[in-house]
């Protein structure tokens, strides 16, 4: 079955004026963001956004999987009619004890595409996909309400979208949500590219409200991360691969500029449910307390990679025998739900 990697192939030298800036267009920007590069804030061409990634690329065996496909997409559109006039600004890659953050501001055909960076390798990273839970806004929505606020232009910038894969598209969803109406009104589509959902009270805020009519939840079949907390209005698509590899986006299935549609699975339903009802009569502090000490109990640097090794989930395990019976509880049908996913269970 077709997937990006075709459509790239077959539309990049179809000017927009004649196929319309799609999702897939939008998807390929929120990808794009994960190219491992410094920071920079002028705005550059792609073909100068082309040559500095060069200058960077790991070497195979050290690139993770969006990062790879990254630099497939842009090898691909690096000399197209349909790509070549975007103009990158204020790419950003910040990783510190506080946060892993990344985003890019893209410009074409009088469209700006705001796009936010998933999570890396990073405990940080990963820490922040569980504060998501109990907290909001956490230090990085806040970054990421900051950055939507400072690259919408409010005289130039008529067409907005903003987007992101992963914790980048909770994040997408967040910032869309908080920034002022101002900017909130220029804003066409927000792209949830299988990203975390919403606390119970951010979801049935009137900020929500203010944008669900325009925003895309986009999700395998098999979904790990876009069927954690609330949400509405899925898109499911059906994807090449299994289990986890679900959530890479170039596995999944498209034809000409749509998504093929799919079926949500049982156990990532029963995932939605498990961090969603299942949660809500815990007490946000008392999550708060448990997973901040199972994450310190870990005894690594914030900022330092983490692999998930049989020891680290040993650890995991050992930290949460001291918890709340009721959130110890909770943790482990969620965790057991991941599981049955990675095994690849319906």
């Amino acid at each position: 079955m077709y997937t990006i990697i075709d459509y790239l192939n077959n539309y990049k030298n179809i000017k927009v004026k004649d196929v319309h800036w799609n999702t897939l267009d939008n998807l390929l920007c929120a990808v794009l963001v994960y190219v491992p590069i410094e920071g920079f804030s002028k705005k550059i061409s792609l073909e100068e956004f082309y040559n500095i990634s060069q200058q960077k690329k790991p070497l195979p065996e050290m690139m993770g999987e969006m990062v790879r496909t990254a630099y497939i997409m842009l090898d691909i559109i690096k000399d197209s009619d349909r790509y070549k006039n975007i103009k990158v600004s204020n790419f950003i890659n910040m990783k510190n004890e506080n946060t892993q953050f990344g985003a890019a501001t893209f410009r074409v055909s009088g469209k700006t595409i705001v796009c936010y960076k998933g999570t890396d390798s990073s405990l940080i990273g990963w820490i922040e996909n569980f504060r998501v839970t109990y907290s909001y806004p956490t230090f990085t929505h806040n970054l990421a309400i900051e950055y939507l606020k400072t690259n919408t232009h409010m005289l130039t910038d008529k067409e907005v979208y903003v987007a992101g894969h992963s914790k980048g598209g909770n994040l997408a969803m967040v910032s869309a949500m908080e920034v002022p109406l101002s900017i909130n009104k220029k804003i066409k589509k927000i792209y949830n590219i299988d990203g975390p959902g919403l606390r119970k009270e951010q979801f049935e805020s009137v900020a929500f409200r203010n944008i669900s009519d325009r925003l895309v939840n986009v999700l395998p079949t098999g979904s790990v991360v876009g069927v954690l907390l609330y949400n509405e209005n899925y898109n499911v698509v059906k994807s090449n691969a299994i289990a986890f590899s679900e959530h890479y986006p170039v596995t999944w299935n498209v034809f000409g500029e749509f998504f093929v549609p799919g079926v949500i699975s049982t156990i990532s339903s029963q995932l939605h449910e498990n961090t969603t009802t299942g949660t809500e009569n815990l007490d946000p502090g008392k999550m708060q307390d448990a997973f901040e000490t199972i994450f310190l109990n870990l005894e690594k640097n914030y900022s330092s990679k983490i692999n998930f090794s049989f020891e680290d989930l040993r650890t995991f395990y050992r930290n949460m025998k001291n918890l709340d019976p009721e959130i110890s509880q909770s943790i482990e049908k969620i965790i057991g739900s991941v599981l049955k996913i990675g095994a690849g269970k319906n």
